[in-house]
């Protein structure tokens, strides 16, 4: 399946009537969904989805059986849901109804239990596509940004009748990232956010400070990476839920949280369509730019929204990006690939002045590509011969730099180094900031 993707359709209608059809499904769906041909994947995916009401009906009728009623007054009550079925899926209902134990501790979490292991599992990178890289590098989907933002949708108005059965366990409160991990698709894909969405949802943050308020976020083998996530998902709730339900019109697209709230990350995270609505909705607000414009070096989509687009809703443009790149490694930090990433959103600016291009990293910005596929950008060359001229001392300490691809000295800024280089002065220590 990976190392063909011409073959997915033949491998879809060969497995679907033996047991490697689900594994097939499984893979093409949250393994390699950037590699599916756009028809094939919305079909799975959209055979995946017509399971989630049997699993809503399958809550309500353990519900029913838990509260009191005996299996044969459940079976009479949903006999018109229940002939609807499969014999397979009748043949599962009817054995966990048998069984008072754990079938009903079971049935009675079937929609919240199989709409979480979703988001966290098959349908986390058509959730976030940003998240599909490779070697930090986001992969390229075959299909559009509007299809995946089409499914996004679907999945979560099947989450929101899924979160009108969520009910609190006394015994196990949520504490863990993947009973979150749907909660913050569903807001951030849903439509219309209404007040009983948004009050479940707060319910659901309660729930979630007292489980993880007793787990440790290092254990015997250090960090516990899912008790992190799990805390970072719960902040990331708090501010989608404090955020007031904007006036303009009946329908949002989104919920990103307050602007002094918002993180860079989750702005990354934001599809084309909600960044351009969330900043039009929170004009003037300088600070909440210059995040929107550093979101830009991890996101993956950016046909709706370009950076010149975001970087003239700021006062200052040339002194925002100016500032941003000087103090990159404090504002952006992370590897290579972020580096890479700002460095080809500033080179792609209508106007790049030599303070500009004199503050980008080193390492990075010798290596950017120019347009049209030149080895070098002529913005960059420009630079480094002015400063250098035709001095071949000079020349020859700037080829022995410290710079470098990774580690601190990445962060060198190649105005300091062709200044060290052509004064003859010693190399300049990493910024901090």
């Amino acid at each position: 399946m990976t190392a063909h993707p011409e073959h997915h359709r033949l491998l879809v209608d060969w497995s679907d009537n033996n047991d490697a059809g689900h594994v097939v499904r499984e893979h093409l769906l949250g393994g390699i969904p950037w590699d599916v041909e756009p028809e094939l994947l919305e079909e799975i995916a959209l055979d995946d989805l017509a399971s989630f009401p049997h699993s809503v009906l399958t809550t309500r009728i353990y519900r029913m059986r838990r509260d009191g009623a005996t299996a044969q007054e459940v079976r009479e009550h949903f006999a018109s849901d229940l002939a609807e079925l499969s014999p397979q899926r009748r043949e599962h209902i009817d054995r966990l109804l048998s069984d008072d134990k754990y079938g009903l501790r079971y049935g009675c979490r079937t929609a919240i239990s199989r709409i979480a292991r979703a988001a966290d599992g098959r349908w986390r990178y058509l959730l976030n596509p940003d998240q599909a890289q490779q070697y930090g590098r986001p992969h390229p989907w075959r299909a559009a940004e509007e299809q995946l933002s089409s499914l996004a949708r679907q999945f979560a108005e099947h989450a929101a009748v899924a979160l009108e059965l969520w009910e609190p366990d006394p015994e196990v409160p949520i504490r863990s990232a993947e009973d979150l991990r749907w909660v913050r698709d569903l807001l951030q894909h849903l439509p219309v956010v209404t007040a009983d969405v948004k009050e479940k949802a707060r319910l659901i943050c309660r729930d979630a400070k007292r489980g993880l308020a007793g787990r440790r976020e290092y254990g015997r083998y250090g960090l516990d990476s899912d008790v992190q996530q799990a805390r970072e998902l719960l902040d990331a709730l708090e501010r989608m839920i404090a955020e007031l339900l904007p006036d303009p019109g009946p329908v949002r697209t989104a919920s990103l949280g307050a602007p002094d709230q918002v993180t860079v990350r989750d702005l990354a995270g934001a599809r084309d369509a909600v960044l351009n609505d969330y900043l039009r909705r929170h004009p003037g607000d300088d600070a909440l730019v210059e995040k929107a414009l550093l979101s830009f070096a991890s996101r993956v989509y950016h046909r709706g929204v370009s950076f010149t687009d975001v970087l003239e809703r700021h006062s200052d443009p040339q002194r925002a990006v100016l500032a941003l790149t000087q103090s990159l490694r404090q504002r952006l930090g992370g590897g290579p690939n972020l580096r890479e990433a700002w460095a080809d959103a500033v080179l792609s600016l209508p106007a790049t002045g030599p303070e500009l291009i004199r503050a980008l990293p080193a390492w990075t910005a010798l290596k950017a590509r120019g347009p049209h596929g030149q080895a070098a950008h002529p913005a960059v060359t420009s630079v480094v011969r002015t400063t250098l001229g035709d001095h071949s001392e000079a020349w020859q300490r700037f080829a022995a730099s410290p710079a470098s691809y990774s580690g601190p000295t990445a962060w060198l800024r190649l105005g300091d180094l062709v200044d060290a280089a052509a004064n003859g002065t010693p190399w300049p220590k990493p910024p901090h900031r």
